[in-house]
């Protein structure tokens, strides 16, 4: 299967779904990443770049990038075009996404242009960030305990947003493993992450 995750800046869904990503990843399945940003409000741009391209490259997949600016993407024809034509190239299986309800606003924005570029696409998962609100998943969840290392290795290769939480020295990789604890246990399960689904086929639930 081609696998799409879209994210509005580096290290967006290796938050919300890097151990999934991974996990397709094992399973021989190909991965593609759309970052939208180069994420330049919250460091520098070449770095944070190559801090991706480390990520991509623990993952095997194909990066691409958005091009547009860090806290600056319109909710225009533009960005719907740009998520439009990595679709076509791509042909994706599966996409994930950032969640509608967030309070960063390029995450509101590239969710939005999602709904619109995906409107023929079968499966499409949102993923949650730090950022996210109102985040109720009910059906949806992925077992990461045996991947979870290799999460937590994707976050470490954006070194330079380690501390970016700004939430009381907590690191993102603090975060992110109480994260996916938490989803663990809403799923009965120790450590997994969770997915609000715009469309799911149910012959697609067992996918590795």
């Amino acid at each position: 299967m081609n696998i799409l995750a879209i994210g509005a800046h580096p290290d967006d869904f290796e938050y919300g779904c890097g151990g999934t990503l991974y996990k397709y990843s094992q399973a021989k399945h190909k991965i593609n990443l759309l970052v939208m940003t180069r994420g330049d409000m919250g460091g520098k741009a070449d770095l944070r770049q190559k801090e991706q391209e480390r990520s991509a490259k623990i993952l095997k997949a194909k990066l691409y990038w958005g091009r547009f600016s860090d806290t600056q993407i319109p909710l225009q024809k533009e960005t719907i075009n740009t998520i439009e034509f990595f679709i076509k190239k791509i042909k994706p299986n599966f996409i994930f996404s950032l969640f509608p309800n967030d309070t960063h606003q390029d995450h509101r924005t590239v969710s939005q242009a999602t709904v619109t570029a995906t409107r023929y696409v079968h499966n499409v998962l949102f993923y949650e960030t730090p950022s996210t609100i109102d985040f109720t998943p009910a059906s949806v969840f992925v077992d990461i305990e045996r991947v979870l290392n290799k999460k937590l290795e994707l976050l470490k290769a954006h070194k330079s947003q380690v501390f970016a939480t700004r939430i009381a020295n907590l690191s993102i990789l603090e975060a992110s493993q109480a994260t996916a604890l938490f989803r663990g246990v809403q799923n009965r399960v120790k450590y997994a992450e969770a997915f609000v689904p715009l469309r799911l086929a149910m012959n697609n639930l067992n996918a590795f």
